[in-house]
């Protein structure tokens, strides 16, 4: 940095007109709240040093974020409770710009009524005047949106193999087939994830737990009375950020429900479990539907089998009748490679894929959405 005289300049997210917000991340007060898996903020940015004021609550599943440079990743952390700053990067030189991105590791927690992330301000050291230190960041081809379980969440992607605690620390973006998939093609992206959680109920077969009742709110499953004021159960307007490819990964869950777990009692005090497979099939057509609904003008692409494709042919049957009877010519199904083909050494922990299998599945989705 030489004989260069510092100025620091401290700015909120709403100020930050050359910025790109990551996910369905709403502004509130000037602040961003960042719900969802690698929600967040991307920056280009001349300065020597940015740091992040972000306030993080929970009462048992943590917020985690990660730090990313030039499209590297350098950074992953636990936040402490409550309001605090954070370096994100520091250079000895100015001489040329830097694209950063601070991204939500963790996912929304449906099951933590405290969980909650606010992206506060930026704070920068520069020898450039305040309106200089940020720069455009680069226009993006696509927008695409991926919706899915804890293989979209990145679950198994941080940690050993053997790793089997249920923790946010062993969810990460890094090496996450979304992510990636988005990074290759060079598009914009919003992750709508939640581990265990499928199209008619979750891994347990709660019924609660079916991702497309919360699909046109902005973050729904983040309950309680502080994510609701801080806008989670508010519609989402498709209109401010329109998907041109919508990738759907689901059905890993109804599969665990319907084969080996028990019957569960549901908020209504009733006993349920999946036992008709029928539930699913028209559970895949019904959300197929609301999708098509919600983005009249995006492709879908259905995919499955990264962990088996052990009720790929009910999912794939459910798609088959919404194509046949909506006559839609945007829609793909594609079967992904299964994590029984990876080596000892590629394992992800929690018994989920790792990175290899992950990035089985980003190289068929970008050559189907090359096409």
């Amino acid at each position: 940095m030489g004989n260069e005289t510092l100025s620091t300049y401290t700015y909120k997210p709403g100020e930050l007109k050359n910025s790109r917000i990551l996910g369905r991340s709403p502004l509130k007060d000037g602040s961003l709240v960042m719900f969802w898996t690698a929600s967040g903020m991307e920056l280009k940015t001349a300065a020597c040093e940015l740091r992040a004021e972000l306030e993080a609550d929970y009462s048992t599943l943590e917020p985690w974020v990660s730090v990313w440079v030039n499209g590297a990743f350098v950074a992953r952390f636990m936040l402490e409770k409550g309001r605090r700053t954070y370096s994100l990067f520091r250079t000895l030189t100015t001489a040329a710009p830097y694209t950063i991105r601070l991204l939500k590791e963790s996912q929304a927690m449906s099951g933590d009524d405290d969980h909650s992330l606010i992206l506060h301000s930026i704070t920068a050291k520069s020898s450039l005047a305040k309106d200089e230190v940020f720069l455009p960041v680069e226009e993006k081809k696509l927008n695409i949106e991926f919706v899915g379980d804890s293989l979209t969440t990145g679950e198994g992607l941080a940690g050993a193999p053997g790793e089997m605690d249920w923790i946010p620390a062993w969810m990460s973006v890094r090496n996450n087939y979304a992510l990636m998939t988005a990074d290759m093609l060079g598009a914009d992206f919003h992750l709508l994830s939640q581990s265990g959680w499928g199209v008619t109920c979750s891994w347990d077969n709660d019924r609660a737990g079916a991702m497309p009742d919360y699909y046109e709110q902005v973050c729904g499953l983040a309950k309680g009375e502080k994510n609701e004021a801080l806008g989670s159960r508010k519609p989402w307007d498709f209109s401010s950020w329109k998907a041109d490819v919508v990738v759907v990964n689901l059905g890993t869950n109804d599969s665990g429900a319907y084969r080996t777990n028990p019957p569960k009692a549901q908020a209504d005090g009733t006993m349920w479990k999946l036992t008709d497979l029928g539930l699913l099939r028209q559970g895949v057509a019904d959300f197929l539907r609301k999708i098509r609904r919600n983005n009249p003008a995006a492709c879908i692409i259905w995919v499955y089998g990264m962990c088996s494709f052990d009720q790929g042919d009910v999912i794939q049957a459910g798609f088959d009748d919404y194509v046949r009877e909506s006559g839609d010519r945007a829609a793909t199904f594609i079967r992904l490679d299964p994590q029984s083909l990876e080596g000892e050494d590629e394992r992800g922990s929690r018994q989920h894929p790792g990175p290899v299998t992950h990035l089985r599945a980003a190289r068929k989705l970008c050559e189907e959405i090359g096409k």
